[in-house]
């Protein structure tokens, strides 16, 4: 037998089965207070700090990945960096942040035995150019400049620390390539990077 559903009856089918979904897990979250949890699978999961440190826990199979980040978040997530500290994968020193259907998923479901904690930085370059940058908290400012200097050619750049009310380079904060995230505090809401590109031809730079 066909059924067809509207747009509206689509998405209470949707959240009845997300309801259902949270009442089994909230089930299971009980059951494994009640000196039930030796009857539930675990499994091991590392996070890797905004430090750098790894820390290694065991879940319950049923748990929701967004679940276990909270939890995380709360533990080991000082409250300065809560609201900017964002969880992916790395592969290959490229950071892959989780999407909203693994967020939503299990642990059993998990493509990963490792989360990283890392950030993203606003930086704009060549006057209308903006680079969403995923970052980790120890990572300097040359990390940054192999990320521009992967799209553009050149094989200089200056950065600048701003703030919101002051958006102009003059009124930047001078950044070192060995500067970090954490130690010029760019994780802050309100700051963005600028940078300037150069290039070199011969002895002479050139914009």
């Amino acid at each position: 037998m066909f059924v067809s559903f509207d747009y509206e009856g689509l998405i209470s089918k949707v959240q009845s089965i997300q309801y259902q979904t949270v009442e089994i897990e909230t089930i299971l979250h009980h059951r494994s207070k009640n000196k039930l949890s030796d009857e539930l699978k675990t499994r091991s999961l590392t996070f890797s700090d905004p430090y750098g440190n790894l820390i290694t826990n065991k879940y319950f199979d049923h748990e929701l990945i967004s679940d276990v980040i909270k939890k995380f978040k709360k533990n080991y997530v000082p409250k300065y960096l809560q609201a900017w500290i964002r969880f992916g994968t790395m592969k290959e020193n490229q950071i892959s942040p989780l999407n909203d259907c693994e967020l939503k998923s299990t642990v059993s479901n998990l493509n990963a035995a490792q989360l990283i904690s890392y950030g993203q930085v606003t930086v704009w370059y060549k006057d209308d150019q903006q680079l969403q940058a995923r970052v980790l908290l120890m990572d300097n400012m040359e990390k940054i400049k192999m990320q521009i200097l992967e799209q553009q050619d050149f094989n200089r750049v200056e950065f600048k620390l701003c703030m919101n009310d002051k958006n102009t380079w003059n009124e930047g904060t001078i950044l070192k390539l060995e500067d970090t995230i954490m130690s010029s505090q760019s994780y802050q809401q309100n700051c963005f990077i600028m940078a300037k590109l150069f290039k070199e031809v011969g002895k002479n730079y050139y914009r």
